[in-house]
Order: structure tokens, then C-alpha cells, then sequence
């Protein structure tokens, strides 16, 4: 990355979450202006990362009309400067409440992506916008040894069913719809997200890890055979940041996807590095209870992003810095107000 951020006006969606937290922590430190629009003014992610009175505009981004009136003018104030860069991360998360609720999950993560891209379109001195979309978009792999595809490419086309991943492809097709336009604008489909200030337990490494400082043995709901890619938050963050200089810099063609992969690993070898780390004697019990994602495997290639100078941090290290982080906060305790 460059020393680019100096004082320029950046819009997190979603910035009160795990990722938007990260992302305005790094933002800031690289010295840019940064504001938020989520529908809380606050959250614990944000306090635990010293950003206890971030600016953050109220705001639901399913509501067009509201989200483009905030970008042009803010909360009204006669200071505001519009963003020259946004970031849209605002949107449903979790697999499994997204399945629960098809409808809400539409409304956000693909009502809510057009509404940004939308206002976005007609912002005056905006140079560019990146999207949040996921792995999830291409699905499990077929089995390593029944097929020669290594890993999913950028230019695959979307092969999900579940309604998490297809509303993320959706977000993919309106970035390249939007980028037809002229939009200067790119989507990120990146793997699974740990580190510092997760709020969700039901994270595998951030549950791991609380549950080791707890005292309590690891349990693994599944058999442990699913692999997924693993990359620390920071070098999530970072790849977004990356993104933006290169849509500035025309070094990556608008309405692009990018991929973001992290290290392949399965749960229980994550589980079990993890007690290493910790120095715990004891052994992950493996219910087997959940067999959904049994002999899945989730790996992504990268070309587009490593070409722009992206190296995400080994693996070891990311957890070892993870792990280290929550011992000093007290495991979960960082959440209690």
C-alpha cells in the first residue's frame, strides 16, 4: 500500500461490525478521514479497538433515498465533505440466519448494494468504491482427487445454492453492472475473517480461542474434515484498501471481482494449532452432530490481488497474534460494557 489516505474522506457501511471495525482502525492510522453508516452509533468492536467515538452516520442501507441524501450531505451539517472513497460491508453475515430469512437477506445485501451503488454513481468527486461479496459465491469444490480444478477461479461463475452466497453474487453481477456505468467500482470475495475484537464466539477461532482462556475443552460440531481458507482481519483490510488505490490507479479493471484467499486448513488441524498455541494438554471433542460441510473444501486463487503486492501473514502467525490479543483482553471479557 501507499502513503495515499492522508486526510481523504473514506465511508465505511458497516463500520460498527468485526471487518468495518478493523478497516477503520487501519484507515485511520494510515491518517485518512473516516466516517461510518450502520444502524447503530457504536459497538463493542469498535470501543475494543480505540475508536469509541468514531463518527457514524445512522442509517439503514436498504432505504435509497436516505442512504444517497447521507453520502451528499451527511447529517446535514454545513461541514461535511461527500466521501472520495467508499466502502460498502454493511450486510447480513451468517450462512445460516440468511437461510432463515431469504427476504431479509435480499433486502440487504442486495437492495441494500444497489442503494449504495446508486448514490455512488451521482457523488461528485468519488474515486472509488469496494464491495464486500464472499467465497461463499462459488461453493464447495468438487473432490481434489475426482477433478484437477485446484481451487476456484475469479472468472468462475457462481455455483451456490444457498441463499448467503447467491445474494453475494448478486452483489458481484450489480458491481459489474455498475462498473458498465462508469462507476469506478470492485467487489472483494474473501475467506474466512478472524482476529482481533470478533464479536461472534460462533467464529471458530475467536470460540476456540475464548473457550481455551476459558478453561474449557475445544469441541468441534462437525467431523473436522471440512477445509476451509483462513486470513487474518488485518490483511482483509488491507486487501481492501488495496483494491481502492487500484481502481484509482486503473491498475484493475472496473466491476471486477477479487479474490482474497486465505490458508487452506481443515477444523480440527485450526483446532489443534490453536492448543498448541495456548499450551493447553488437551484433546478437540468431535461431536459430529453437524455433517453439512463434512469433506467440503473452500479454496480460492488470487492472481489479481497478489499482483497488486497483496501477501497475507502465514497462518501460524495470524492465530499466534490472535490468540495473544484476546489473553490480553481478558478472553471475551472486552464485550462486557
Amino acid at each position: 500500500m501507499t502513503n495515499q489516505w492522508g486526510e481523504v474522506r473514506v465511508l465505511i457501511t458497516g463500520m460498527a461490525g468485526f471487518i468495518g471495525s478493523n478497516l477503520a482502525r487501519l484507515l485511520t492510522d494510515a491518517g485518512a478521514d473516516v466516517v461510518g453508516l450502520d444502524t447503530v452509533s457504536g459497538s463493542p468492536s469498535l470501543d475494543a479497538l480505540g475508536l469509541r467515538r468514531a463518527p457514524i452516520i445512522v442509517r439503514d442501507v436498504r432505504r435509497a433515498e436516505t442512504v444517497k441524501w447521507a453520502l451528499a450531505c451527511g447529517n446535514g451539517s454545513p461541514e461535511w465533505r461527500p466521501p472520495a472513497i467508499v466502502f460498502h460491508l454493511a450486510g447480513m453475515s451468517h450462512p445460516r440466519d440468511c437461510q432463515a430469512n431469504p427476504l431479509q437477506a435480499w433486502e440487504t445485501n442486495v437492495q441494500g448494494t444497489w442503494a449504495i451503488l446508486e448514490a455512488c454513481r451521482t457523488l461528485p468527486g468519488l474515486t472509488a468504491v469496494v464491495c464486500a461479496s464472499s467465497d461463499r459465491v462459488y461453493g464447495s469444490l468438487p473432490k481434489v482427487q475426482d477433478s484437477p480444478r485446484a481451487a476456484w477461479l475469479e472468472d468462475d461463475a457462481p455455483k451456490q445454492t444457498e441463499v448467503y452466497g447467491l445474494s453475494k453474487a448478486c452483489v458481484d453481477l450489480l458491481v459489474r453492472a455498475y462498473g458498465a456505468l462508469g462507476l469506478p467500482v470492485a467487489s472483494l470475495r474473501h475467506q474466512n475473517a478472524f482476529g482481533p475484537a470478533d464479536p461472534h464466539r460462533s467464529h471458530i477461532v475467536t470460540g476456540t480461542i475464548c473457550g481455551l482462556l476459558d478453561g474449557q475443552v475445544p469441541v468441534i460440531r462437525g467431523d473436522g474434515t471440512t477445509i476451509k481458507g483462513y486470513v487474518h482481519v488485518q490483511d482483509v483490510c488491507r486487501a481492501y484498501m488495496l483494491l481502492a488505490e487500484a481502481l484509482m490507479a486503473g491498475q484493475i479493471a472496473s466491476g471486477s471481482p477479487v479474490n482474497a484467499a486465505g490458508t487452506p486448513c481443515s477444523v480440527l488441524a485450526l483446532v489443534e494449532r490453536l492448543i498448541k498455541i495456548g499450551g493447553q494438554a488437551v484433546t478437540p471433542r468431535i461431536l459430529g452432530e453437524d455433517l453439512s460441510q463434512s469433506g467440503e473444501v473452500e479454496i480460492l486463487e488470487d492472481s489479481r490481488l497478489r499482483a497488486l503486492g497483496w501477501l497475507p501473514r502465514p497462518l501460524p502467525t495470524g492465530l499466534a497474534e490472535t490468540y495473544h490479543w484476546y489473553q490480553d483482553h481478558g478472553g471475551g471479557a472486552w464485550l462486557s460494557p
